[in-house]
């Protein structure tokens, strides 16, 4: 049985990244943003975040097979969905769910995705 690999901890009681048994749990936020950012760069910025923490764990935006965003204000949901599509790759369509979510910091927006690893680091 392979063991459970933990990313760097961003915060107490927490991983920038899990893997196990050839699969990837992570999350991206909007890292570095502004108060004048919008739902359209703070969602650039929290997929910026999801593409380095993939990368870290060994695997890419390629590889998502679901995922859930969590937006302060649903009615934004339109906007966030152009940079998503625009984002992930042709032909590489995941099982997504958007949901409204009082969020903390001033944030818009955080998403949560399950990868596969590829083949050659399933044993991560």
């Amino acid at each position: 049985m392979a063991d459970i690999v933990r990313g760097p901890a961003p915060g107490p009681g927490r991983a920038s990244y899990v893997c196990f048994n050839g699969m990837v749990w992570t999350n991206g936020f909007p890292a570095g943003k502004t108060p004048e950012d919008d739902i359209t760069e703070q969602t650039r910025k929290a997929l910026k975040c999801l593409d380095d923490r993939l990368a870290q764990a060994g695997t890419d935006k390629s590889r998502i097979i679901e995922a859930t965003v969590f937006l302060q204000d649903i009615n934004t949901k339109d906007a966030m969905d152009k940079v998503w599509c625009e984002w992930i790759p042709e032909g590489c369509g995941v099982s997504r769910a958007t949901v409204g979510a009082a969020l903390a910091h001033g944030q818009l927006i955080e998403m949560k995705v399950t990868a596969a690893l590829p083949q050659s680091t399933n044993s991560a």
